[in-house]
């Protein structure tokens, strides 16, 4: 059923930066009370990072959870939204004009522009377009690896920053029309055993800073601990040690954001009691020491 609402049309000069076309808002949303519906002079992709919640399309309400993707066209009215007993949402949005991509789709607004262009004419051609997706977790890792590089090239603002932001936008959704066309042909057996263990995953997203014990994670799925164990490595391709250090170092990046967090109260926070410990964890994941690794990032009061 519909619901009654006022609409904020947001225009693109009020999120693009002067002269450009493309910008990137990671943000937490509202909770039910505050929503705000809107539509827009842009295209949008907006990808649930985490927690859970819901999105309001039209008439159309989904539940949401990480993984989730949609597809928002110009003038379309939608909110995002969660309940206070759910997690808190956020979003990546990806905004942009057709235009961006293409110069030949100035004139146009929507994603099915993109089928008149030669860069997905191979790609969407007998796809039909569709405006929601569930991204398995092999594809989540793959996306958010993606979204992370756009992030650091959006806000580093460095020589070629449009162009490098052009060719990922690209590859993004390229990626997405992969994940369209598993589901149209019935890639049903993947996406049921990740949901078979989206529990445990999102206990270990919120909770990789505390101890994690095997069994007492496999227990939230009701499986036995050697079967959860062959579930997960075959869903993730990792062991559940493996993806525990991934989400600790993921976090600890993004917390060397904040210039006023030291990198050992960092390494706590994320659950690391030995500094050595995190300190050999994040150089065997990112190729760089912690301190090395801060010194290129750019860093923002939090």
């Amino acid at each position: 059923m519909g619901e009654s609402k006022a609409t904020v049309v947001f225009q693109g000069n009020r999120f693009f930066r002067e002269g450009e076309s493309f910008s990137m808002v990671k943000h937490s949303e509202s909770m039910m009370e505050d929503r705000s519906f809107h539509s827009h002079d842009f295209v949008e992709i907006c990808y649930v990072y985490s927690g859970s919640g819901y999105h309001v399309v039209g008439e159309q309400i989904y539940e949401v959870a990480k993984g989730d993707l949609f597809l928002i066209n110009y003038e379309v009215t939608h909110t995002f939204y969660r309940t206070a007993e759910q997690q808190e949402l956020v979003t990546y949005n990806i905004l942009f004009k057709p235009g961006f991509l293409d110069d030949s789709l100035h004139l146009f607004h929507d994603f099915t522009s993109l089928t008149l262009s030669y860069l997905f004419k191979d790609s969407w051609a007998d796809e039909p377009f569709r405006e929601d997706l569930r991204l398995s977790l092999d594809e989540q890792r793959e996306f958010d690896q993606l979204i992370h590089k756009m992030d650091m090239e959006y806000n580093q603002r460095m020589p070629g920053h449009s162009a490098i932001l052009r060719a990922y936008t690209i590859e993004l959704i390229v990626m997405m029309m992969r994940g369209f066309q598993n589901l149209s042909t019935g890639n049903e057996r993947q996406h049921k055993k990740a949901s078979e263990i989206e529990a445990a995953l999102l206990y270990l997203d919120t909770h990789f800073h505390e101890p994690i014990q095997l069994a007492e994670l496999a227990k939230k799925t009701f499986f036995s601990k050697n079967y959860f164990s062959h579930l997960f490595k075959e869903a993730t391709g990792l062991t559940v040690s493996q993806y525990t250090q991934l989400v600790r170092i993921d976090k600890a990046c993004e917390m060397m954001r904040d210039p006023d967090k030291k990198i050992a109260q960092i390494a706590w926070e994320v659950g690391y009691a030995d500094y050595k410990a995190f300190y050999l964890a994040f150089k065997k994941q990112k190729s760089l020491s912690p301190h090395a690794y801060r010194s290129g990032q750019p860093l923002t009061n939090q």
